[in-house]
């Protein structure tokens, strides 16, 4: 399939309210690290459907009483604006209900952020995204490892040491999906995996 030409054209760096301009279409496909535009390809088939089948047990097992939590797939998180423009699209989000139907989150109202990894992505969302989600405050990031047939090896679970600005190893999951923050739910992989 040929690139689109306004793909190759988009700039190397590019401020917040550049990227607001864009075409939505056109949006969806970067992230903004530090300025700097990152060109996203789209997820396989299987990736989309661990994402959207996680999301929604985790929209479905949210407590009646207590904060109102939304959960999404693929929605920009400003993660900060200075010194330079930052944000990701993580796979899963959890975060604190806003008050605008379409405002989306920011860091500060993030609970929880998810990334299905597959072989090509694990070296980033082990160790930029990690980082990145850790600097911006987020208490909890999800680590889904898939191999190379989209079959769940583990989901690393890391709790953010806030006076260390990183992420801390609390549990890795083997089998089943076990969260008490900020969702309480017990997901078996194959309810994500299946076909």
């Amino acid at each position: 399939m040929a690139t689109p030409s306004w793909y190759e054209s988009l700039p190397e760096v590019m401020s917040e309210a550049e990227y607001r301009a864009l075409p939505e279409d056109v949006a969806r496909s970067i992230e903004v690290v530090h300025g700097h535009v990152i060109k996203c390809e789209s997820p396989a088939p299987q990736h989309n459907r661990i994402a959207r089948r996680l999301a929604g047990s985790l929209e479905a097992a949210r407590a009646m009483i207590g904060p109102c939590l939304s959960v999404e797939t693929d929605i920009d998180v400003v993660l900060w604006r200075v010194p330079k423009f930052t944000f990701r699209r993580p796979d899963v989000v959890v975060y604190k209900c806003l008050d605008d139907p379409g405002q989306k989150p920011d860091a500060s109202q993030t609970l929880a952020v998810v990334q299905v990894s597959s072989p090509g992505t694990v070296r980033e969302d082990l160790t930029d995204k990690r980082t990145q989600y850790a600097a911006a405050g987020i208490p909890l990031y999800l680590l889904i490892l898939l191999d190379e047939k989209y079959e769940i090896i583990e989901v690393k679970e890391f709790h953010l040491d806030a006076v260390a600005s990183e992420y801390r190893l609390h549990r890795v999951h083997q089998a089943d999906l076990e969260l008490e923050l900020p969702i309480r739910v017990t997901i078996p992989f194959l309810v994500l995996t299946a076909p």
